[in-house]
């Protein structure tokens, strides 16, 4: 039998493509590369910010500026809390308790509404513009940045509202719920660290 005849009795290869050969499906894919390309854009700010604090010395705040920590530190823990209350919504839906998801992903909305609220007020109080120095335009470009992903988190929580009050989510169908949730917590995250280094690392602690 020639080796064509018995390719065609055993009948054709088995299709042996893997479209993710890491293991992960679309959305979790999409989410790691999504994450990636957010991880490298808040670093290039904070490398430009180390930059001129390391290598060009720049005092930070410089004289006769000052950066409102105290304050600010209660704008971070309300940011903080909002990632404890989005949390809260995914174990209700857990338990099938929607009214109670639909309750806290509401205290969630308020309370990053809130940080943005209290980030305009600090913006008008601080008293320099992103034109005043270098301190100025590095200090609102990086709050600012991190601030444009708190508004476009808090329409994806408002999305997800919506779809929790029209009953879209359940314990067998809450994908959307977890990676706009895992959206929300890396927003968190990254403001804390900001806040860490912008605010409470004044040049003469380090």
């Amino acid at each position: 039998m020639s080796a064509h005849a018995e390719h065609d009795h055993h009948g054709p290869a088995e299709y042996t493509y893997q479209p993710h050969p890491f293991g992960l499906g679309a959305v979790p894919l999409g989410l790691v590369i999504f994450l990636a390309s957010e991880i490298a854009l808040f670093g290039s700010f904070f490398l430009y910010y180390a930059h001129s604090r390391t290598i060009l010395e720049y005092e930070w705040p410089q004289p006769g500026f000052h950066i409102p920590a105290d304050a600010t530190s209660i704008n971070t823990a309300i940011l903080v809390a909002s990632s404890f209350t989005c949390e809260m919504v995914l174990l209700a839906i857990a338990k099938a308790r929607r009214s109670a998801a639909i309750a806290w992903m509401v205290l969630t909305i308020l309370l990053g509404s809130v940080f943005l609220g209290l980030q305009a007020i600090e913006y008008q109080t601080i008293g320099f513009l992103p034109t005043t120095n270098a301190m100025g335009a590095t200090f609102f470009s990086l709050t600012g940045l991190h601030g444009a992903h708190v508004f476009l988190g808090l329409l994806l929580l408002t999305f997800c509202l919506i779809r929790l009050v029209r009953g879209h989510f359940s314990k067998e169908r809450m994908t959307g719920l977890v990676v706009i949730g895992i959206y929300w917590h890396f927003v968190d995250v990254v403001w804390v660290i900001l806040f860490t280094v912008v605010y409470l690392l004044p040049t003469h602690v380090i």
